[in-house]
C-alpha cells in the first residue's frame, strides 16, 4: 500500500506536496488548541449531573466508531469539584482477645455477658471481670468437691447444686444455701429409704444390678436348655400314630393316657405327634398333682369316650370330607359326642406359629374343660349352685367378664358356652397364657394371676381345688418349642 502511494505521489510536483503537509500540520495544531481550551473551562465551571440510565457494562462502544474530537461535552452537565467531596472513614471496633488459654478453653457464658472462648460479647462486664468471676466459681467448686457427701451424685446447673433426686430451683428455692440444700437432700434420701424398706424394695448399686442381670440371663439360658431337654425327651417317648380302618374316614389315632386323638389320612404324623406331646406334658406330674384326683379324671375321659378330632385343610381352604361324628364299623366302638371342635392341620401353617399355638392351646384346654365338667358337677356351669357358676357370677357382677354370642341361641346354651369360655380363660390367666386377651366376643378383664387372686377369689379357689391338682401348667414358650422342634417319625 505504501509503495502504491509513493508511486502515485510521483505524479504531483514537490511544491504541491509541501503545501499539503503544511496544511495537515496546521489543522492538527488548531484541533489540539481547541481541545485544551474546552477542558480548562469545563473543570473550573461545571458540576457533574446524575444520569438515570447508566451505560450497561455488557454493551461496550464499538471500536470502529470513535468520538469525534470536534464534539465538545455539553455545558449543561458540570463536573463536581473533587476537592469539595468529604471522605468518611469506617469505624472499626477493636476487641481485646483473651490471652489466657486455660480460661478460654471450653468456657461459655449466658445471656449477653460472654459466650464463646472467653471473648466478652455485648454487656457491661469486661473480660477481666468475667475471668475473675469464673476463677472464684472454680475455686468455690473445688472447695465443695472436697466434701464426699456433697460430691456423690451432685451436679451443677446454672451454679445451683442438683442431686440425682432432681431437686431443682423450683423445689429447693433460690435463697437456700449449700447447707440447706444438703439437709433437704438428706431428708429426701431418708424418706426414700424408709419407703423402700416398708415395701421391701432393696437398694441396689450399679454393680449389684449388673450382677442381678447376669444371674437372670444365666437363669434364662438354663431354662431354655431345660425346655430343650424336656421337648426332646417327650418326643423320644412317643411312638408313631397307629392306623385303623374301623372308623370311616379317620385312618389314624393316638392314645395319650386315656384320651384318644383321631386324625384323617392327610394329617401329617409330625403334626399329630406335636399335639400328642402337648397333651402328654399337660398330663405329667408335679408337686401339686393329686394322684387320686388325676386318676379319676383319666377314668372319666375313658368312660365317657372323650376324644380330639384333627382335620387337614389344604392351601385352597378345602377341608377333609370326614367331618361328621366318628362312626364305628363295629358295635360298641363309637366315639360320637364328647369332643369340642376340631384341631386343624393347615398346609404351610408352620410359617404362622402364633396362630398354630393359639389354636392348639384353645382346643386342648376346651377338651380338658369338657372332661372336668363330665367328672364333677362343681365344674358344670349349667348348675346354678356349682363352684364354676358362682365364680362366673362373681366376675359378671364385678363387670370383669363379658360374653357376646355369635348367634341366637337358648339361654341354657348361653350359660353353658359362657361358663365354658370363662373357665378356659381363668386357666390361661393362672398359667400366664395371653393368646386370648385381645378377643372381642369373650373378655376376662384381669391382668395376670395376682390380679385374678385379688379381684376374683372364687375363680382362684376353683382353680386350686380342681385344675391345679389335675393338670400340669403349660408354659407358652414350651409350647412354641414343641411346635418348632425338628424331628422325623420313628422308622421300625
Amino acid at each position: 500500500m505504501i509503495m502504491i502511494r509513493i508511486q502515485k505521489a510521483r505524479f504531483f510536483s514537490s511544491n504541491v506536496l509541501t503545501d499539503l503537509m503544511l496544511y495537515k500540520f496546521l489543522l492538527l495544531l488548531i484541533s489540539l488548541l481547541i481541545f485544551i481550551s474546552c477542558s480548562e473551562n469545563d473543570v473550573s465551571t461545571t458540576e457533574l449531573a446524575h444520569t438515570s440510565t447508566p451505560l450497561l457494562a455488557s454493551t461496550p462502544l464499538p471500536a470502529s466508531t470513535p468520538l469525534p474530537a470536534s464534539t465538545p461535552i455539553p455545558a449543561s452537565t458540570p463536573l463536581p469539584d473533587i476537592k469539595q467531596v468529604p471522605t468518611v472513614e469506617p469505624i472499626v471496633e477493636v476487641k481485646e482477645e483473651p490471652k489466657d488459654d486455660d480460661f478460654q478453653e471450653g468456657i461459655t457464658f449466658y445471656r449477653g455477658i460472654a459466650f464463646k472462648g472467653g471473648i466478652p460479647l455485648k454487656g457491661t462486664k469486661t473480660y477481666e471481670e468475667i475471668k475473675m468471676e469464673y476463677e472464684e466459681s472454680q475455686k468455690k467448686r473445688a472447695e465443695l468437691a472436697k466434701d464426699d457427701d456433697f460430691q456423690e451424685g451432685i451436679t451443677f446447673k446454672r451454679n445451683t447444686p442438683l442431686n440425682n433426686l432432681f431437686i431443682y430451683k423450683r423445689d429447693v428455692g433460690n435463697t437456700k444455701d449449700y447447707e440447706e440444700i444438703m439437709m433437704a437432700n438428706e431428708e429426701s434420701q431418708k424418706k426414700k429409704a424408709e419407703e423402700r424398706e416398708s415395701t421391701g424394695t432393696p437398694i441396689m448399686t450399679y454393680e449389684e444390678l449388673q450382677k442381678k442381670w447376669s444371674e437372670e440371663r444365666a437363669e434364662e439360658l438354663l431354662r431354655a436348655k431345660q425346655r430343650e431337654s424336656l421337648v426332646k425327651e417327650t418326643f423320644d417317648s412317643l411312638d408313631n400314630p397307629r392306623r385303623t380302618s374301623q372308623y370311616l374316614g379317620w385312618g389314624k389315632f393316638y392314645d395319650v393316657e386315656s384320651l384318644r386323638l383321631f386324625a384323617t389320612e392327610r394329617v401329617t404324623d409330625q403334626f399329630m405327634l406335636r399335639v400328642a406331646a402337648i397333651y402328654k406334658l399337660m398330663f405329667s406330674k408335679n408337686d401339686l398333682i393329686d394322684d387320686d384326683l388325676q386318676n379319676t379324671f383319666f377314668q372319666t375321659i375313658r368312660d365317657e369316650r372323650v376324644f380330639q378330632k384333627i382335620l387337614y385343610v389344604d392351601k385352597s381352604g378345602s377341608y377333609d370330607t370326614a367331618t361328621n361324628d366318628l362312626i364305628s364299623r363295629y358295635p360298641g366302638g363309637g366315639y360320637q359326642h364328647n369332643y369340642h371342635g376340631h384341631l386343624v392341620n393347615r398346609a404351610g401353617i408352620h410359617s404362622e406359629i402364633q396362630f398354630e399355638q393359639r389354636e392348639i392351646i384353645w382346643q386342648s384346654l376346651s377338651t380338658m374343660t369338657l372332661s372336668l365338667r363330665l367328672m364333677s358337677d362343681e365344674l358344670d356351669g349349667r348348675i346354678s349352685n356349682s363352684a364354676l357358676r358362682k365364680a362366673y357370677e362373681e366376675a359378671v357382677d364385678k363387670n370383669l367378664f363379658f360374653y357376646y354370642p355369635s348367634k341366637e341361641i337358648s339361654q341354657e346354651d348361653i350359660i353353658y358356652q359362657a361358663t365354658h369360655n370363662f373357665l378356659v380363660r381363668v386357666i390361661c390367666k393362672e398359667w400366664g397364657i395371653r393368646y386370648f386377651d385381645t378377643d372381642e366376643d369373650v373378655r376376662l378383664i384381669v391382668n395376670d394371676k395376682d390380679d385374678l387372686i385379688n379381684k376374683l377369689p372364687l375363680s382362684h379357689k376353683l382353680y386350686e381345688e380342681f385344675v391345679e391338682k389335675i393338670l400340669n401348667p403349660l408354659d407358652p414358650e414350651l409350647v412354641e418349642d414343641i411346635l418348632e422342634y425338628n424331628f422325623e417319625p420313628k422308622v421300625y
